[in-house]
């Protein structure tokens, strides 16, 4: 096992069980229970693909924490995310760390685009496109569609919540996962 440096974490056991964790000098935040170390491995494996560095929460300017979806209902199962790792004020920091931030281009007033949904029926109904941050008087009229998943190098694309909450996906894999075990007991 690895910490978040990339270097091998150090194992302990206790009463409580056993544990891997960080045994660099800064600490990385590094901290899971032996039994969910393959998830981790997996988890951190996804989150070096990203190229991306490990994020610092705004609000305490310390490495954040490494958490994995561990609810087997989710349909984010075994994503890794990133949470403030202040022990006594926590803030709201929180991030997927396996996806890839969307490079923003600038429009024609230099400022980031923002990033919109079609709403109108048809074809591009639901597609996402770049466009100027300027109220509708002061647009500068940017337009540009957003590359489509299979054109871009990420592993998952951002959800629309930033927090893994997938009320409808959880009911609708329970109900599947209730009928399948129910078909299986020719019930």
């Amino acid at each position: 096992m690895r910490c978040l440096h990339g270097e091998p974490a150090a194992h302990s056991t206790t009463q409580n069980g056993s544990f891997w964790f960080c045994n660099q000098n800064p600490s990385c935040n590094f901290f899971c229970c032996e039994d969910e170390g393959y998830l981790y491995e997996k988890a951190i494996t996804a989150w070096r693909a990203t190229k991306q560095p490990h994020p610092r929460c705004g609000g305490h300017s310390k490495l954040a924490k490494m958490r994995v979806v561990r609810n087997l209902m989710k349909a984010s199962y075994g994503r890794p995310f990133f949470v403030c790792s202040n022990k006594l004020k926590p803030c709201s920091f929180w991030v997927w760390g396996d996806v890839r931030p969307l490079v923003k281009p600038e429009c024609h007033h230099g400022l980031p685009c923002m990033v919109r949904k079609v709403k109108k029926e048809g074809l591009n109904k639901d597609r996402k496109f770049f466009c100027c941050s300027n109220d509708k008087e002061s647009s500068c009229k940017y337009f540009d569609w957003v590359p489509e998943e299979p054109h871009q190098d990420v592993s998952f694309v951002e959800p629309l919540s930033s927090k893994p909450t997938e009320k409808h996906e959880e009911h609708y894999l329970a109900n599947k996962f209730i009928n399948d075990f129910a078909n299986s007991l020719n019930i």
